[in-house]
């Protein structure tokens, strides 16, 4: 059955699809997780240890009669993520959608970014970008099953401001790798597209929200004039977790309230 063979009420249902997320107990993450799960996902969600999250998380999935398999990983160790996607294998998970929402910030001048700021923020956003993807990759390419790759990049590698030369360099590296992946993988039914998010209110951009100056300057920056929510990305991610978005791969979707664009 083709996307074109089901009517507007299925079209965006995820119904028995099970998804792998990291960062789901995150500002972005949580929000946009529960709201497929909503839809009807099953979620696997791979978290740090004793999560604080991970309660709100779960009971979120339950509630809307979703399952939840929770697997324990340091994102920011190679070894760690392939070892747990081993455990996800051998616990029978056979997934639909990868979503990889785990992403962290760092602000600071160039010549002040020290060696070990750099190692975590590519650690995380570029190592594990590619080694969640190419676990997920091989498994479906292993089992012949089609698939979806969401990734969450950022309007900073588009709209580099100063001092997050290591955050907007991380997240263009996701942009080429979104393209990279849907170049070798979409024709073998494996699609992959990226969010870019502007100004969010989500905990990593509290200390920005809450500077008033900074804070009026992103208002008067974006044409909606108002600072992005969670809640703003739900309906995308869920578009390109479902069957909607078939024929869509290799894009990068800006979702930022205008700022781009002024």
């Amino acid at each position: 059955m083709t996307a074109a063979d089901l009517d507007m009420d299925d079209i965006y249902r995820l119904n028995g699809k099970t998804a792998i997320v990291t960062g789901a107990t995150g500002g972005i993450g949580l929000t946009t997780t529960l709201a497929m799960a909503q839809s009807g996902a099953n979620i696997v969600s791979i978290q740090i240890a004793n999560d604080p999250q991970s309660s709100v998380l779960q009971e979120g999935v339950r509630k809307f009669g979703r399952t939840i398999q929770v697997f324990e990983c340091n994102l920011l160790d190679q070894n760690s993520i392939i070892d747990t996607f081993q455990e996800i294998w051998a616990a029978g998970v056979v997934p639909d959608i990868l979503y990889h929402a785990a992403g962290i910030t760092h602000h600071a001048k160039i010549e002040e970014t020290t060696l070990d700021a750099l190692n975590r923020v590519l650690d995380l956003n570029v190592r594990a970008a590619y080694i969640v993807s190419q676990e997920f990759g091989k498994q479906m390419l292993k089992l012949g099953r089609p698939g979806k790759i969401i990734h969450i990049a950022s309007m900073a590698a588009e709209l580099i401001q100063t001092n997050i030369s290591v955050y907007a360099s991380s997240k263009a590296f996701v942009r080429a790798l979104t393209r990279a992946l849907s170049n070798e993988w979409a024709s073998k039914g494996i699609t992959c597209n990226c969010i870019a998010p502007g100004w969010i209110n989500t905990p990593m951009c509290k200390p920005l929200y809450d500077d008033a100056e900074f804070s009026r300057g992103v208002v008067d920056r974006t044409s909606i004039r108002r600072w992005g929510e969670p809640e703003d990305l739900k309906g995308l991610v869920v578009f390109l977790a479902s069957r909607a978005s078939d024929f869509i791969t290799g894009e990068n979707i800006v979702i930022d309230g205008g700022v781009i664009g002024r």
